[in-house]
């Protein structure tokens, strides 16, 4: 074996998770297996039961249109995030990176700049933090979990620096011409649909689009199920793991312009909790689909039950406190069921 050959098969080692899947020891009896496929929409549609019972107001069609809306940033953050997890890999810098691009659109429209640039300087500060977090974990060999958590703290300072030690930008005070464009993709309305929600359905379709009938989405997938077999088929393993962190910072922006549009300020911080609901809408998606595969459609779904626990938790008086707990039980859930899949 070459030395050039065998130094890629080490890189390759560096980025192969480790896995504790077991083969199954025979097939699954008729009543698990059906638990096994259908048990997390049948929890859903349960859960979304018990909250209606409880606060009627939760079912309201207007209310059941506002928690769609109110779930488009994370879908949009969710489908790049899932993206990234897929390949086995981690982008904890989604939520900075969403601040950042958020008060960046802020700061110059405040300035009253032109605005494509309140729209492309975000996107394109996204794509460069993607870049960056890519090339240190798939050429530099950092690992994901740690490269991205620097990252997260590199924006976060770059965020204060920006903000004047967390100054908000205040947007509904300017003057409506100034503002009306940037008000319309988080605001906006076309006939009776939001355009924060197509824009997410947009996102979410085209991601999905390119997982299922693209080569590059053939390639996350192949990546994520063993990059040692993608390497030796010929794979650009590299390109390819860090395509994934390029399109999670993307789409973090993008999440980020969606959300300052829609509340119409921009603090830093104000994104910190998504990183948490994406992580829960990722995971809990992934229960949707018989593999217990992580992919984009679960990602979005997940997105909008997440919104529809916060919602129905505000409503109910409930405090942060007891919404970090569901979340958790969520991830606790999912992992579990997700373990007892692969041993069934």
């Amino acid at each position: 074996m070459s030395r050039s050959k065998a130094t890629a098969e080490t890189h390759v080692d560096s980025l192969e998770p480790m896995t504790l899947d077991r083969k199954p020891a025979g097939g699954a009896r008729p009543g698990l297996e059906f638990v096994r496929n259908y048990g997390a929409a049948i929890g859903m549609l349960a859960v979304l039961a018990v909250f209606g019972l409880l606060e009627p107001a939760i079912l309201n069609p207007k209310n059941l249109g506002n928690i769609l809306v109110q779930s488009a940033s994370l879908a949009i953050m969710a489908t790049g995030f899932a993206i990234a997890m897929i390949v086995r890999g981690v982008d904890l810098s989604v939520a900075q990176v969403s601040d950042a691009a958020g008060l960046l659109a802020a700061y110059f429209l405040v300035q009253g700049q032109p605005l494509w640039v309140v729209f492309i300087v975000p996107l394109l500060f996204g794509l460069l933090v993607g870049v960056i977090n890519g090339t240190l974990m798939a050429y530099l060999g950092v690992p994901a979990l740690i490269g991205t958590l620097g990252m997260m703290f590199v924006v976060r300072s770059f965020e204060l620096v920006l903000s004047n030690g967390r100054e908000p930008q205040i947007l509904f005070a300017l003057p409506p011409a100034q503002t009306k464009a940037f008000f319309y993709l988080g605001q906006g309305m076309i006939g009776p649909f939001s355009v924060a929600v197509l824009l997410a359905i947009v996102v979410v379709g085209a991601a999905h689009m390119v997982m299922t009938r693209s080569t590059l989405g053939r390639y996350f997938d192949a990546i994520g199920g063993n990059i040692r077999a993608a390497f030796l088929a010929g794979v650009r393993h590299r390109l390819v793991f860090a395509a994934a962190f390029v399109i999670s910072g993307l789409t973090a922006a993008f999440a980020g312009l969606v959300l300052t549009s829609r509340a119409a300020l921009a603090a830093p911080g104000a994104f910190e909790p998504y990183l948490l609901d994406a992580f829960v809408a990722v995971y809990l998606g992934s229960l949707l689909v018989r593999s217990g595969k992580i992919n984009v459609l679960g990602a979005a779904v997940g997105s909008v039950f997440v919104g529809l626990i916060a919602n129905a938790l505000t409503l109910m008086g409930a405090g942060v406190s007891v919404r970090y707990i569901a979340y958790g039980a969520i991830v606790l859930i999912a992992m579990t069921v997700g373990s007892f899949r692969r041993q069934t």
